[in-house]
């Protein structure tokens, strides 16, 4: 089972490349499309998908590996988890943090698919898809942090 946690812990932070670019590729989707009034296209919606879709992946991957490390045991003793940063920062700041930035990103996709014009469209998707990826920056365990992982996991 050590090598099961391994390979999810890998393929976690290989995913966040992708939550990360496909993230960017959205933005500058939106903002070029707001910024210079183009109609809303098949390549904003299909950026849209993609950053969604990366999102809910890493999520599932993350969850499997949240339960499988037994993150979720700080609510066990919650005021000596909460003490300790790193635990804090596994048990709760991650988590809570990728949670509401992925329904962000969600609802970000749902409001600028339903907006009346195009320009709307673009404007609902720049504000909170950018909303949502600095939620998802800020929650990363970059490798600064002192819970942090390495920027590429080493095979």
């Amino acid at each position: 089972m050590e090598y099961f946690n391994l390979a999810l812990h890998h393929i976690h932070n290989l995913l966040r490349w992708a939550v990360f670019f496909t993230g960017f590729w959205a933005i500058l989707r939106a903002y070029s499309g707001y910024k210079n009034n183009k109609s809303w296209s098949s390549t904003d919606e299909s950026a849209g998908f993609w950053f969604v879709m990366s999102c809910h992946t890493q999520l599932l991957t993350g969850l499997f590996l949240y339960i499988y490390s037994g993150h979720y045991t700080i609510f066990s003793n919650m005021g000596e988890g909460m003490k300790n940063s790193i635990t804090r920062f596994w048990g709760v700041e991650h988590i809570t943090g990728m949670l509401i930035a992925i329904v962000i990103v969600q609802i970000a996709r749902i409001l600028s698919k339903k907006a009346n014009t195009d320009k709307l469209k673009h404007k609902k998707a720049l504000i909170w898809y950018s909303i949502g990826i600095f939620l998802i920056l800020i929650s990363i365990p970059w490798p600064w942090r002192e819970a942090g992982r390495a920027l590429f996991p080493a095979f």
